[in-house]
Formats: C-alpha cells, structure tokens, sequence
C-alpha cells in the first residue's frame, strides 16, 4: 500500500513505563523538557526549523543530551534501545554535563541535531516528525562512529561547495565576477569549518577512545 510523500507513520517509544505515540510524545516531550530552558517556541512539533533563528540551541541540545544520558547510565529500557548503542563510554563522555569541554560539546550537538532534523517535517520524507530524542539518536548513531563526523561533515559540504563554484566557473562564459565572490565566501567557510575541526580535535582528551572503529 502506497503513502502519501511526506506523511508520517506512526511509532511507539517507551518513556516512563508507558507506550506513547511518538506523534503525540513530541510536544509533550517538548514541553517536559524544552520548554524549561527555550519557554519560547518549545514546541518541535510545529516549530519552523527553515528558519535559522529557530535552530536547536545548546540549552536544548544540553536538555535532550541529559536525557538521553540518564537512560544510558540507569539502563532505562527504550524502543529505541540504547544497549546496542556502539561506543556507549565515548557518547556518555561527550554527553556528560561535567566535561571540561562541556560548552563546545553542546553547541556541536545543537549543530548535529539541526542537520539531523532534515529527517524531520523539513523535508519531504518524514521519519522522526521532529522529535528531540529521536533527532539526536540519529546524530549520536553518527557520532558512534567518529567523535569528529560532525565537524568534519562541514569541511565535506565546504570542499564540495568549492568544487561545484570552481565547475561553473569554468563552464561558464557569464556572471564569473558573482561566481568569483561566491568562490570566495565558500573558501571563507573552509577556513571556519577547518578551524573548527582543530577545535574539536583538541578538546578529545576526555573522551575514550572508540572500542569499535570501522563496520
């Protein structure tokens, strides 16, 4: 049976002994745990992330990271289970509110889980209907694998831009001075995007290193 794009399927989590639709769990997630420490606005479900004035806040990204530490430390059983969770002592670090690098560890995550709502109501496919727990499971599957995915993911997207700006230069004989001052700007966020992988890279000392590498 065929789907209208874009409509969402139904799912169960577990959260408080309790089988909750995941449709109706997302605002009262949100208003349970957003809504504390982002009063305006809390509400995922209908809240316009297209907007970059809305994008996950590190208060936000704190918020759901202690929520889903507290489940990884108490082994609080979800439909989502976290004991298949890969690399769990590294997550749990990089999540732990006493980091030293505490601060920059969760305006990454904020990043991640701006990225990760893209599977969301923001595009067409709707997988997590925009729910905070789900949208960070998907960033720290990532994460599982490298510490480092997200910051390096902005040097890809950087060095791609580049490439295709350098394409149509090249293939275009019009308009090469507004290609020229694009080129120049993609090459600008290289630069941020490279220092921003330097950054993470030295702030790894508290975090243990992977158990599991590679497939």
């Amino acid at each position: 049976m065929g789907t209208k794009s874009g409509t969402y399927q139904d799912v169960y989590i577990k959260r408080d002994n309790e089988m909750v639709s995941l449709k109706k769990d997302v605002t009262d997630f949100c208003e349970k745990y957003i809504k504390p420490v982002h009063p305006e606005n809390w509400d995922w479900s209908v809240r316009d992330f297209d907007t970059p004035e809305n994008d996950p806040t590190s208060a936000e990204a704190r918020a759901i990271g202690n929520v889903i530490l507290s489940d990884l430390n108490e082994n609080v059983s979800t439909d989502v289970d976290l004991s298949t969770m890969n690399n769990v002592e590294s997550i749990k670090a990089y999540l732990n509110p006493n980091s030293k690098h505490e601060p920059f560890n969760m305006r990454e995550f904020a990043f991640a889980l701006k990225v990760e709502l893209e599977h969301g109501k923001i595009k067409d496919v709707n997988v997590t209907n925009n729910h905070p727990f789900l949208t960070a499971m998907i960033a720290l599957a990532h994460m599982t694998e490298t510490l480092t995915y997200y910051q390096r993911l902005k040097v890809m997207e950087a060095e791609g831009e580049i490439y295709e700006i350098m394409r149509k230069i090249e293939a275009t004989t019009s308009e090469k001075e507004k290609w020229y001052k694009q080129l120049m700007e993609a090459e600008e966020e290289l630069k941020e995007a490279r220092s921003g992988l330097d950054d993470r890279l030295e702030r790894m000392d508290d975090i243990p290193t992977l158990t599991i590498i590679g497939d």
